[in-house]
């Protein structure tokens, strides 16, 4: 694998290809799971909360997967603890295992009508699972990357997180797509949503496989030895608190784009009155265009990491009035589609420097439990509940317009972080 750019060889020695796509794979894992509870809500809220009105059954299904956020910032502390003291390659196993149990668990868990309310303590248990291993994720593979990168590339390198974040999107679009298309709505409600669970499954070996055998950094190897100078944790809070505070700001624009792009197959059918498969579709495109993000990344490595930031932030702020309006006001597959897109490029050119640009905040001997943390808490606060957020917005007041605002006050408030804080690009790693 290798990419040049004005002279410049990008070439990856073998080592780097491992780390590569073992962050990948596991990340790709990671997001397929979490997207796919998010794609197949409607079902899994007529089987797991049933004897209600619709709303009110979709409403306890996106707080369930919201209540999976809130184990997020502990997965980054136990994980991220793990990691910074151990190693990032044996926190990054036991993360994918942890993924795949949880996974198994929402696939053949039966439904309410079977067990009764065991049902959906099984599934708020499995979503616990899923916020611990998913938040414990992060942290590791953004630090095996860009302690991998030369300084020049780190945008790059910690992009290729974001490539199975694309894949993931990718694979559940087409995977939803033939799921909605060969079955007809009673079955998809009845047993075919748990199809994708079961097909995320197989993902799993592949990614364990994998991480047993990529090493650790030569940076991470030349600071372990400091690495027995108190908890990560309490240092995180006592030490580094500026930069933790930095980073939950700048995922703010992040998380809330990548859940309303989540949330819109069920904004569809419940606000537009469209079919789901026309969002399933879009999310296929949605996906292509977030693997795009090395691209992207190369860019940033050139001419800044922060400039990148702030010119998509802009467009985050400007884009979703109008594009919302307009959808609202024209409801179509084609605008439908159009919109997450457009979305998806906006978001795509904010995340591919934004991870290299947090993990560089925190020194090595913290830095996974720092970025771990930072994107647990991030997420928790402002992404898991959006579903949930503008779900009640729109059905309290009726405007269609909901989820352009939400949009618009996150990139608000990840401009004003990003702003504030110091580059650390193209400098050495503490």
């Amino acid at each position: 694998m290798s990419a040049t750019v004005s002279g410049a060889n990008l070439s990856l020695r073998p080592s780097m290809t491992r780390v590569i796509v073992a962050a990948s794979i596991g990340n790709m894992l990671e997001w397929y799971d979490f997207i796919v509870y998010a794609m197949f809500a409607i079902p899994i809220s007529h089987a797991f909360f049933p004897g209600k009105t619709d709303f009110t059954s979709l409403l306890e299904t996106f707080i369930t997967f919201g209540i999976g956020f809130l184990a997020r910032p502990l997965g980054a502390i136990l994980f991220g603890t793990y990691a910074d003291r151990t190693g990032r390659r044996a926190a990054l196993t036991l993360t994918v295992l942890l993924m795949a149990l949880s996974t198994l668990v929402i696939a053949t868990c039966p439904t309410a009508a079977t067990i009764g309310i065991a049902a959906p303590t099984l599934l708020v248990l499995a979503r616990l699972l899923q916020g611990l291993s998913a938040g414990g994720e992060i942290g590791g593979a953004i630090a095996l990357l860009v302690e991998y990168a030369p300084p020049s590339r780190r945008a790059f390198y910690s992009t290729f997180q974001e490539v199975g974040q694309g894949g993931a999107l990718f694979l559940c679009g087409i995977i939803a797509t033939i799921v909605t298309t060969c079955f007809s709505k009673s079955q998809v409600n009845e047993w075919a949503w748990r199809i994708p669970f079961l097909f995320g499954l197989l993902i799993a070996p592949v990614g364990f496989y994998i991480r047993r055998h990529v090493p650790e950094s030569d940076v991470f190897i030349a600071h372990e030895s400091e690495t027995t100078r108190g908890q990560p944790a309490s240092l995180i809070f006592t030490e580094h608190w500026k930069a933790l505070l930095a980073g939950i700001g700048m995922v703010v624009a992040a998380t809330v784009s990548t859940y309303v792009t989540l949330y819109i197959p069920t904004y569809a059918s419940t606000v537009l009155k469209l079919p789901q498969s026309h969002a399933y579709l879009g999310l296929i495109v949605v996906g292509i265009v977030v693997m795009l993000c090395p691209a992207v990344g190369i860019f940033a490595d050139r001419f800044g990491q922060k400039p990148v930031m702030l010119f998509a932030l802009v467009c985050l702020i400007v884009y979703p009035y109008s594009a919302f309006s307009y959808l609202s006001a024209h409801p179509s597959g084609g605008a439908l589609i159009t919109v997450q897109v457009i979305m998806a490029l906006f978001l795509t050119i904010y995340l591919a420097p934004t991870f290299a640009f947090m993990a560089e905040l925190f020194p090595t001997t913290v830095r996974s439990t720092g970025t771990g943390l930072a994107y647990g808490l991030g997420v928790t606060i402002f992404g898991g509940f959006t579903p949930t957020i503008v779900s009640m917005v729109v059905h309290s007041t009726g405007s269609k317009l909901a989820v352009a605002f939400w949009l618009m006050a996150s990139a608000a408030i990840s401009a004003v972080s990003l702003v504030a804080t110091h580059d650390r690009s193209q400098q050495g790693l503490t």
